[in-house]
């Protein structure tokens, strides 16, 4: 049970860390970006080039409400939409470099970093290979 408790509790931690991030980044930014249309594009690209009924389906929404956002973001210039080579009907949604430049933007001391300064490198070791454990494709 403690194990339970201490993962999520990490858990709770990187959401609010992601939260606290995406609202420093709309505050920053010269974009009018609002926080649905961050959501989306966090998660377009965790999604790693959706086609556009994926985006709709994983967030459980209509297909002109997908359209709706998709182009909204689009004409910020933050995704593209580019042809699928799989199949020529469906169109994958893109990331672009303006919106790699205004992901990108961290805080010189986020909470990875203090970690990582705070670890011996045997705990590091450890904790590699605890986050390999925790991300690998089965």
């Amino acid at each position: 049970m403690a194990f339970k408790r201490k993962f999520n509790g990490i858990y709770r931690k990187i959401k609010l860390m992601l939260y606290r991030s995406m609202f420093k980044r709309i505050k920053d930014t010269d974009e009018s970006l609002t926080s649905s249309e961050f959501f989306c594009l966090e998660c377009i690209y965790l999604m790693d080039k959706p086609t556009i009924s994926q985006f709709a389906e994983f967030l459980d929404i209509s297909s002109p409400n997908a359209t709706y956002k998709i182009k909204s973001l689009i004409k910020k210039g933050l995704i593209t939409k580019e042809r699928s080579s799989k199949d020529g009907r469906e169109f994958l949604l893109v990331p672009t470099q303006k919106f790699f430049d205004f992901y990108e933007k961290k805080d010189e001391e986020n909470s990875i970093n203090i970690m990582k300064k705070s670890m011996s490198k045997s705990e590091s070791k450890k904790m590699d290979k605890i986050l390999n454990i925790l991300t690998e494709k089965n």
